[in-house]
């Protein structure tokens, strides 16, 4: 098959055809975590093995691809790219500063979260306390919604069609014996927590793990982030986390207006 120089938008601006394959072959890299050779790229992008070739070598230049010994796998240099267009970067930058103060008062870890996800969440940022004993890193690890602090607090800005839904694809996990994981008591778990705008666990995730959150709202109101303390429940009980809470929506304030 002949490929044209440029193809046209609908809005009749042309485009680059070569830029397309390019960014077909990315996508077709990506969709394999042990690589793939040029052949095996052609045959699932319908690309001529020779321009595939030609397009790949031009990619690896750039650092976009490399050619391991399993096969072209993606380069560093889109890793690169991809945090610099990170667009929670700038709520990171706002949220450090105001963690670090957290962490260091508290002597617990303080932790940046983001919604993500249909729904889901992912945390950016944690700062430890220096502790002998402490809590695991969770950033970009998978966190239930059901059993985190944070996680509640995301799903109760859900609109209820939408927690319906996340509610009806499997049944809630159980992590320990007071993880909840019954649809009612969540849903009434979440009721509270969209009254009070706040939210915590204690040993349901993990026994002796007890964390509390709060929100941080975007000018318009919506979630933008979700910041909190996690530490072991021996230190970090009941009585100390209402001790803490308020510092801890003082930094959110902080952060909110940092950001507005």
């Amino acid at each position: 098959m002949r490929y044209p120089a440029h193809i046209v938008s609908a809005s009749g601006t042309p485009r680059t055809k070569s830029l397309s394959r390019a960014a077909q072959l990315l996508r077709a890299v990506a969709d394999s975590s042990d690589g793939r050779s040029a052949s095996a790229l052609a045959r699932a992008t319908g690309i001529p093995r020779a321009t595939v070739g030609r397009t790949l070598r031009t990619l690896e230049d750039l650092g976009f691809v490399e050619d391991s010994h399993d096969g072209w796998v993606l380069g560093y240099e889109l890793v690169r790219l991809a945090r610099e267009a990170d667009p929670h970067r700038w709520l990171v930058d706002a949220a450090y500063p105001e963690l670090a103060e957290l962490r260091d008062d508290v002597g617990e870890s303080a932790l940046l979260a983001v919604p993500r996800g249909r729904p889901g969440m992912e945390i950016l940022l944690q700062l430890d306390a220096e502790r002998h004993v402490g809590v695991a890193n969770w950033v970009g690890a998978d966190v239930p919604l059901h059993a985190s602090s944070a996680g509640k607090l995301v799903l109760g800005d859900l609109a209820p069609s939408a927690l319906d839904a996340w509610l009806g694809v499997e049944p809630l996990r159980r992590f320990t014996d007071r993880t909840i994981v019954d649809d009612g008591v969540l849903r009434a778990e979440l009721a509270k927590v969209r009254r009070q705008q706040w939210a915590e666990i204690a040993d349901e995730l993990e026994e002796g793990l007890a964390s509390i959150s709060v929100p941080v709202r975007s000018p318009d109101g919506s979630l933008a982030g979700v910041i909190g303390l996690s530490g072991p429940t021996f230190r970090l009980g009941r009585t100390r986390r209402r001790l803490e809470l308020p510092r801890i929506r003082a930094a959110a304030a902080a952060i909110e207006r940092a950001v507005a």
